[in-house]
C-alpha cells in the first residue's frame, strides 16, 4: 500500500507539471524546490515543505491562486495546501517533472568605487527650512561616524534623495578608496526576495553588503510590515554601526512614527541625528527655480514675476514646483515669451490641486474639532479625562499631525502633553475609527470643513 508520504509525491509531480507548463518563470523561481511531505486531513490536504516561513507567505501573498488550480480535479481530487518550513528540495523529487533550465546565479550587490549622480550639495538649494540637514549631511561626509546613523525624514518630494546622493558623490570625493553603496530600499527588497526565491544562502545577502565603508538607504519605511527583511537590516545595522562604518538612511516619516517597524529598529535609527528636510520657504522655492531658469537658457522668456507666480503658488514639494516650471518652459520654448494670464491658466490644475491640499493651522484644527464634539476650547486643551473630551482631544491631535507640519513634539506641548501621548493618538484613532462608525462619520465632517481628504 502506497504511504501518505508517496502519495503526497504522486500530487505534487502532476501538480508541479502543470505549474511548469503554464509559468514556466513562476515555477522555476518559486515553486521548482518545494517538497512535498505529506497528505492530511484524510488525504485532501498537500503539505508543502519550504525552507522558511517568509518564503511561504510570500507564495502565499502572491501565488496562491496558480497553487490552487494546480492542484484541482487530480483524478477526481481537489487538494487543499499548506507550507511547513525547514526543507531542502530533494533530487529525485525534482527529477520528477521536465528539467528547467538553470537560472543564473544572483549577482552580489554592487559597491560603486565612483558614483557619478547630477545631484550634489553644490546645487541643493539650502534655506531656512532644510539648513539643519544639509549641514548635518555634509558634516557626517566630511567625518564618518561623528553622526552614526543619520535619518533625514520629510515629506515626498522636498528633496532627502537628492541629499542622499549627494552625500554619495562628496564622501568620494573626500576618500576615492571609499567604498560606497547607495541604494533605495526597494532595491535592497528586491535583491532579498531573489535571493530567497532561488534558496540562496542569506549570509550571500549579508556579505554582498559588508565590504562597503558607507551605507546610504533611500526610503526604509519600505521596511514597515515585513518582518524577515527586518531581521536581516537589523543585523546588516548592527553589523555596520559595530564596526563604525557610516549609515545614512532617509524616509517620509521619523521612525516613532513608521507603522510597523520594529521597537529595536525605532531605538537604533533614533540612536544617532535625525534631521528634517522640509519644503524650502518662498526664498528658497524662488531660488530654485530661477536656478532652472539659468539652466534651460530661458530667463528672457520667463520673467522674474513668472517664477514668483510659480514660488508663491506651488508649496507642497519640490518635485510639483519642479514640474510646474517644466511646464511653462516647455510653453516657453514653443511659444516664445510667458505671459501671467498664459502661467495662470496653463498651472490652474496644479494651483487648484495645491489649495486643496494646502496645509492648516493647529488653531483651526483645534476649533473644528470642538465645534464638531460640542465641547470647549478650554476642554480639549485641559487636563480633564473623560470620554467625551479624552476621544476629542486624540481626535485633534491625530488631524494637527495629519494635516500640519508640526513635529509629534510640537504638537505634544501645544497640548501639554509628550510626543509620545501624541503617537499614541497616531495609532489610536484609526483603531476607533474602525470599530465606531460614528466617530469616523465626525472625522469625515471635520475634515471636509477644512477642504481635506481622507478620515481614519
Amino acid at each position: 500500500m502506497e504511504t501518505q508520504e508517496n502519495f503526497a509525491v504522486s500530487v505534487w509531480r502532476v501538480a508541479a507539471a502543470r505549474l511548469q507548463e503554464r509559468h514556466a518563470n513562476i515555477y522555476r523561481d518559486w515553486f521548482a524546490q518545494m517538497v512535498p511531505v505529506r497528505l492530511e486531513k484524510d488525504g485532501t490536504e498537500l503539505i508543502l515543505g519550504v525552507s522558511c516561513d517568509f518564503y511561504g507567505e510570500w507564495v502565499e501573498s502572491n501565488y496562491r491562486d496558480l497553487l490552487d488550480d494546480a492542484l484541482a480535479d487530480i483524478n477526481g481530487q481537489s487538494y487543499a495546501w499548506a507550507f511547513e518550513k525547514g526543507y531542502e528540495p530533494v533530487a529525485e523529487i525534482a527529477e520528477a517533472v521536465p528539467a528547467v533550465p538553470q537560472a543564473p546565479s544572483v549577482p552580489q550587490l554592487p559597491i560603486a568605487p565612483q558614483v557619478q549622480y547630477r545631484e550634489t550639495f553644490e546645487n541643493f538649494v539650502v534655506g531656512d527650512a532644510n539648513r539643519f540637514a544639509v549641514m548635518t549631511t555634509q558634516a557626517t561626509v566630511a567625518k564618518p561616524g561623528l553622526y552614526n546613523p543619520l535619518f533625514l525624514y520629510g515629506d515626498s518630494g522636498v528633496g532627502k534623495t537628492h541629499l542622499l546622493c549627494a552625500a554619495a558623490v562628496a564622501a568620494q570625493q573626500h576618500n576615492r578608496a571609499l567604498r560606497t553603496r547607495y541604494m533605495s530600499c526597494s532595491e535592497l527588497l528586491d535583491r532579498f526576495y531573489e535571493l530567497i526565491s532561488r534558496h540562496t544562502s542569506l549570509s550571500e545577502f549579508r556579505a554582498s553588503l559588508r565590504d562597503v565603508d558607507m551605507l546610504l538607504v533611500d526610503d526604509v519605511h519600505v521596511l514597515a510590515r515585513k518582518p524577515q527583511i527586518q531581521e536581516e537590516f537589523f543585523n546588516l545595522f548592527n553589523y555596520f554601526y559595530n564596526q563604525q562604518k557610516q549609515i545614512i538612511l532617509t524616509s517620509d516619516k521619523q521612525p516613532c512614527e513608521i507603522e510597523g517597524l520594529e521597537p529595536r529598529l525605532v531605538t537604533r535609527f533614533e540612536s544617532g541625528v535625525t534631521a528634517e528636510v522640509c519644503v524650502p520657504e518662498v526664498e528658497g522655492r524662488l531660488m530654485i527655480l530661477r536656478k532652472m531658469r539659468d539652466e534651460t537658457l530661458l530667463p528672457a522668456r520667463l520673467a522674474d514675476p513668472i517664477l514668483e507666480f510659480i514660488a508663491e503658488q506651488i508649496s507642497s514639494s519640490v518635485r510639483r514646483l519642479k514640474g510646474a516650471f517644466m511646464r511653462l518652459a516647455s510653453l516657453a520654448t514653443a511659444c516664445g515669451d510667458v505671459t501671467m494670464e498664459q502661467a495662470e491658466q496653463l498651472l490652474a490644475p496644479q494651483i487648484d490641486d495645491e489649495l486643496a491640499t494646502r496645509v492648516v493651522s493647529m488653531e483651526v484644527i483645534l476649533q473644528r474639532v470642538a465645534e464638531q464634539f460640542g465641547i470647549s476650547m478650554a476642554d480639549l486643551m485641559g487636563n480633564r479625562r473623560p470620554r467625551n473630551i479624552a476621544e476629542p482631544r486624540m481626535v485633534a491631535m491625530y488631524l494637527c499631525r495629519r494635516h500640519t507640519r508640526h513635529s509629534l513634539p510640537e504638537i505634544g506641548n501645544a497640548f501639554g502633553k509628550t510626543h509620545a501621548t501624541v503617537l499614541n493618538a497616531m495609532n489610536k484613532v484609526p483603531e476607533l475609527c474602525r470599530k465606531d462608525d460614528a466617530l469616523r462619520t465626525r472625522m469625515r465632517q471635520i475634515e471636509k470643513t477644512l477642504g481635506r481628504k481622507g478620515g481614519c
